[in-house]
């Protein structure tokens, strides 16, 4: 078990708030400087950029703000059912690394199954002023973006 330095443990900490782990505020994009930047791979996540400025923006992407009507062939999984397993988390410095699987149902009630790796890059004053998320976007896309139920041509007979 590595021993961490006081500002490596209280990143660790926010990390935990960030994810439900410890109590965290309301609004958790005020974990986020107010410049702080996240980036998520996949464009279709919140406003359609990659990379989400300002905690307004971090704001959209959070669960219990997002908004809008899911749209054909789009699902988003259900928070409520959400874990998260094999949880590895590794500081050093002004970094913390967190590798996780989630696991939830959709809304649709389907099955969702993930691999995510966060790098969080800490401030000074210990907020978030980068977050890079990495997942599998194909996964992802498939299951919850273009997810259509279709049947084979039926021809005449």
């Amino acid at each position: 078990m590595p021993t961490y330095s006081e500002i490596e443990e209280r990143n660790l900490g926010v990390v935990r708030k960030f994810f439900g782990e410890a109590p965290a505020p309301a609004d958790k994009s005020e974990l986020f400087a107010e410049d702080g930047i996240w980036w998520n791979g996949l464009p279709l996540v919140g406003d359609g950029e990659t990379e989400h400025r300002g905690r307004e923006a971090i704001r959209q992407l959070l669960p219990s703000t997002r908004k809008g009507e899911l749209g054909a062939g789009r699902d988003i999984y259900d928070m409520s059912t959400m874990k998260a397993e094999d949880v590895i988390m590794l500081a050093d410095g002004d970094y913390v690394v967190r590798q996780q699987t989630c696991r939830a149902r959709t809304v649709n009630g389907g099955d969702y199954a993930n691999t995510y790796c966060f790098v969080f890059r800490f401030n000074e004053d210990g907020r978030i002023a980068y977050l890079t998320e990495h997942w599998n976007t194909w996964y992802a896309y498939r299951k919850l973006f273009n997810n259509f139920d279709f049947e084979p041509a039926h021809p005449l007979g």
